[in-house]
C-alpha cells in the first residue's frame, strides 16, 4: 500500500518540533502522534531533526561582553547557520542520508521566520571562503557501516561535497546518478564500478550511470562529490 503525501500542516509541525519552537501543548500532542503515525511523518521528523543537529554544529557560539556586542554584531558569524543560503545547503546535503524533505515555498518562509525569531545575532558568513575543520561537522549514518559528513553544497551544480567513511565489510546501496559523481580515496580501499580503488585513486561517474557494487573489505575514507538527488535502486 502506498503512503499518501504528508499534509502540509503535519510537515510544518515536524519541522517546528525539530527546531524546538513548537508551542508546548502542540509539542506534547505531536510527540504522542509521532509514536503511532504513518511512516512519512516519522521520516519527516527524522530528516528535520538531522538538519537541526547539523546547523547546531556548523558554527561555535561566541558570546561577546555586553559593551562590545553592538560593535561586533556585524563581524562575527556566530549564527551563520541560520542564514537562508546555509539552511538550504545543509538541508540539501543531508538528503545524502535521509528521505528528502523539501519544504514548500510558503512553509520555508514561515520556518525561517520562526528561526530568525529565536536568534539574537544573525550575520552573513564570510563570502568566498569556506573552512571545515576535522573536529567540526557531524557524521550521519547512510547505511550500516557507512557514514558521511557534509562539507559543502554547490547550488550552481546542485552537488554536495562530503567525506564518506566505510567500515570493513560494509557496502552502499545501488543507485543511479542524477548528476556526475566524483570519488577520491583518502584512506584504505574500496570496490566501485567494477574496479578496485586504493589510496590516491580517483573515479568519476557521469549523470544517468549506475553504481551497483560499492563496498569495502578493509574500510576506507572517501572524498565524494555527488548529487543529493541520486535515485536509489532495488
Amino acid at each position: 500500500m502506498t503512503e499518501s503525501p504528508l499534509p502540509q500542516e503535519l510537515e510544518e509541525q515536524a519541522a517546528l518540533y525539530a527546531l524546538g519552537v513548537l508551542e508546548t501543548g502542540d509539542r506534547r500532542a505531536f510527540a504522542v502522534r509521532l509514536q503511532g503515525e504513518s511512516l512519512p511523518l516519522r521520516q519527516a521528523a527524522t530528516a528535520y531533526r538531522a538538519v537541526v543537529e547539523a546547523l547546531a554544529s556548523a558554527v561555535a557560539p561566541v558570546t561577546p561582553r555586553p559593551p562590545l556586542r553592538e560593535r561586533i554584531v556585524d563581524q562575527i558569524a556566530v549564527e551563520a547557520a541560520h542564514d537562508r543560503a546555509q539552511f538550504e545547503a545543509v538541508a540539501n546535503t543531508l538528503a545524502l542520508n535521509a528521505v528528502p524533505v523539501v519544504p514548500r515555498a510558503s512553509l520555508r518562509e514561515r520556518l525561517m521566520t520562526r528561526v530568525e525569531g529565536h536568534t539574537d545575532v544573525r550575520v552573513d558568513p564570510l563570502k568566498g571562503l569556506t573552512f571545515v575543520k576535522a573536529s567540526e561537522g557531524t557524521w550521519h549514518e547512510l547505511a550500516p557501516g557507512v557514514s558521511a559528513k557534509a562539507l559543502f553544497f554547490d547550488q550552481a551544480s546542485r552537488r554536495a561535497t562530503a567525506l564518506v567513511r566505510m567500515t570493513p565489510g560494509s557496502f552502499y546501496a545501488p543507485h543511479r546518478h542524477a548528476e556526475a559523481e566524483e570519488l577520491y580515496v583518502l584512506e584504505g580501499g574500496c570496490f566501485c564500478g567494477g574496479r578496485e580503488l586504493k589510496v590516491g585513486d580517483y573515479h568519476r561517474a557521469e549523470a544517468e550511470t549506475e553504481h551497483h557494487d560499492t563496498s569495502s573489505d578493509e574500510g576506507c575514507l572517501l572524498l565524494v562529490i555527488s548529487s543529493p538527488q541520486n535515485e536509489m535502486l532495488p
